[in-house]
């Protein structure tokens, strides 16, 4: 309810604030009818696509403030060639920016993953 607000008081809200709010409106509803949400996941949400899941909703990645289609296609052909090993990996993998990196960790889509894919002596 605070970020609709924040958006709506802003006096240069473009199209897209003003999508978000209808957005956070559907999921407000969804909400309060008991439908429930779970996270968004690197290997599991689709790119643009909200899926249905054991009865709950799955967001797709680019409901990710700041994460484009592009980028969210990006990840999605990526993670064809397999896991990613880390987060280096990923980002060489999808050609993805420390920017884009830092808002996946944000959002906790990349908890599970080591950020370099060195291995140390001390990991033994």
């Amino acid at each position: 309810m605070a970020a609709m607000r924040e958006i709506a008081a802003k006096p240069d809200a473009t199209q897209k604030d003003k999508n978000v709010i209808t957005i956070l409106e559907v999921c407000n509803e969804m909400y309060a009818r008991g439908i429930e949400f779970l996270p968004i996941d690197l290997y599991k949400s689709h790119g643009k696509k909200f899926l249905e899941e054991n009865g709950a909703i799955r967001p797709p990645l680019n409901t990710i403030m700041g994460l484009s289609d592009a980028v969210a296609d990006s990840i999605i052909e990526a993670r064809k060639d397999g896991e990613f090993i880390s987060v280096e990996d990923l980002m060489r993998r999808a050609k993805l920016g420390k920017s884009m990196i830092e808002k996946l960790k944000e959002y906790e889509v990349l908890n599970d993953l080591p950020d370099t894919s060195q291995v140390s002596l001390f990991d033994f």
